[in-house]
């Protein structure tokens, strides 16, 4: 996850600050999406793939992930909610600390992570909003 983490920051960091002042931050973000993706695939530590990301209306900008180690039916919902509290909680720390985010927090961006299993069954996904990252 953090692999995951530091590869959208300097892909984020990279397009949000060379972009013309004239363009929406919904246009910038897909920019952003379409060159993160020039990177995708990418396989991260502990079993998860980062698979591509993409740029939705309303300035929300989504990771598309893979459990590669998983099978949806072999986990347990518990375990499922306990992954998702994990990651979320890891994902706002990230967005709330690093300066290669600022364009996003600046721009109060909603972030949107979706997980899905090696077979590719939606396993678990969660949004991380403005108001949860701005809060201290």
């Amino acid at each position: 996850m953090k692999n995951t983490i530091g590869l959208s920051l300097i892909c984020i960091a990279f397009v949000l600050t060379s972009c013309k002042n004239e363009k929406t931050i919904d246009e910038e973000l897909k920019e952003v999406a379409a060159n993160m993706n020039k990177l995708t695939p990418q396989t991260l530590n502990d079993g998860v793939r980062l698979d591509s990301v993409s740029a939705l209306p309303n300035k929300v900008f989504k990771y598309h992930y893979t459990l590669t180690d998983d099978v949806k039916e072999s986990v347990t919902p518990e375990e499922i909610e306990t992954f998702k509290s994990q990651a979320k909680e890891e994902a706002v720390r990230a967005v709330k600390t690093s300066a290669d985010m600022e364009e996003f927090r600046n721009n109060d961006v909603t972030l949107h992570y979706s997980y899905s299993d090696k077979n590719g069954k939606p396993t678990a996904d969660f949004t991380i909003t403005p108001a949860e990252y701005k809060t201290k």
